[in-house]
């Protein structure tokens, strides 16, 4: 009888055992997409101001996008006050226009600075936690989400298409960012505000969000999504970019580079949008596609452009659209005007998977 008693007690620890691993590894929340055709629709959209007309997103709904991603900035709070931020949040989620999307269109979301709490912000904003509170909140995360309960808001969802499947990797680059390096030359062309710091004591994603991100680009999907709320590709700018931290940069496209599945980025923050390339070698290259302002562009015709940057940039309002032809095997990224319904792309390209 002691020997069947150990012997159960055995098998109860292994129980425990699997049960938490299980738990810590599998963190994706699964998206069933519509089969009424072979598109796939995802858009994405960052910048909103929330005391101007969100009009706009009645024309974004008119897309009918499988889901629509919120990128950052998605609220403006008036001061580094926390309760500036929570009556943002309200205004926006009392739209009608935003309300009326939300009951159609699946919505994601991550944070950037004016979200968060403070312009620029990191790890040492002192409201981080209640920010974090006021996103749950706001997005309806699920009592049981992970999010609810450990540092950060870095989420994975997968999408699923008929046997087709795509790995969406929401990035989260404020809770746990180091200060980026202050110019010695402020409003100098590519010193703007910040220059690079190649400190190995820095980072954007913080230990344990490396660790997951890891482990998430390990495994294999048809496409995968990485979001960051600010641009990864871009080199020649001073404002706020991986660049800034070149290590992490580099550790990012190392994991990247050796993924077996169809990889790129989209990003916001910047007020404008374009699409850039990075070549790692012959056969290997990763995309991105930033999207900003969707009611706040720059009043100045953009100049920039990057090494890393084809084509022009887009300073008038937009939303990024990505449509997904599983038939053709293709991949069309476009920005497209918030303001007008089927709106002539202001910037489109093509990609095969």
């Amino acid at each position: 009888m002691i020997e069947f008693m150990r012997y159960k007690s055995y098998l109860f620890i292994i129980y425990i055992f699997c049960l938490v691993f299980y738990n810590n590894r599998i963190h994706a929340e699964e998206i069933k997409l519509k089969y009424e055709d072979n598109i796939t629709t995802i858009g994405f959209g960052s910048c909103n101001d929330q005391t101007l007309s969100q009009k706009f997103w009645q024309n974004i709904n008119s897309y009918n996008p499988d889901i629509f991603l919120q990128i950052g900035d998605n609220v403006y709070g008036s001061g580094d006050g926390i309760y500036d931020l929570a009556e943002a949040y309200r205004s926006l989620k009392n739209n009608i226009y935003y309300r009326n999307l939300s009951s159609n269109t699946k919505i994601l979301g991550i944070w950037d600075d004016h979200d968060y709490g403070v312009n620029d912000g990191g790890n040492n904003y002192k409201y981080k936690h209640e920010s974090k509170e006021l996103f749950l909140k706001f997005f309806n995360i699920k009592k049981n989400d992970k999010r609810n309960y450990r540092d950060g808001l870095y989420k994975e969802y997968t999408l699923n298409y008929k046997d087709k499947n795509i790995q969406i990797i929401i990035l989260d680059t404020r809770f746990f960012k180091s200060d980026f390096k202050l110019t010695d030359q402020r409003n100098v062309k590519g010193k703007e505000r910040y220059i690079a710091d190649y400190s190995k004591n820095k980072t954007i994603l913080g230990y344990k969000q490396w660790i997951w991100l890891e482990e998430k680009l390990s495994q294999k999907f048809d496409i995968r999504i990485i979001v960051s709320s600010f641009q990864v590709l871009p080199l020649d700018h001073g404002w706020e970019k991986w660049g800034n931290f070149p290590l992490e940069q580099e550790r990012l496209y190392s994991l990247v580079k050796n993924t077996s599945s169809y990889t790129f980025i989209i990003s916001g923050d910047r007020h404008f949008g374009a699409i850039y390339k990075k070549q790692f070698d012959k056969s290997t290259s990763i995309y991105e596609l930033t999207s900003s302002s969707l009611n706040k562009p720059l009043k100045f015709l953009i100049k920039e452009q990057d090494s890393m940057q084809l084509g022009e940039s887009i300073s008038e309002a937009n939303f990024g659209l990505i449509s997904i032809d599983w038939d053709k095997n293709k991949i069309y990224l476009e920005l497209k005007s918030p303001n007008q319904k089927g709106s002539n792309s202001l910037l489109r390209h093509e990609l095969s998977f």
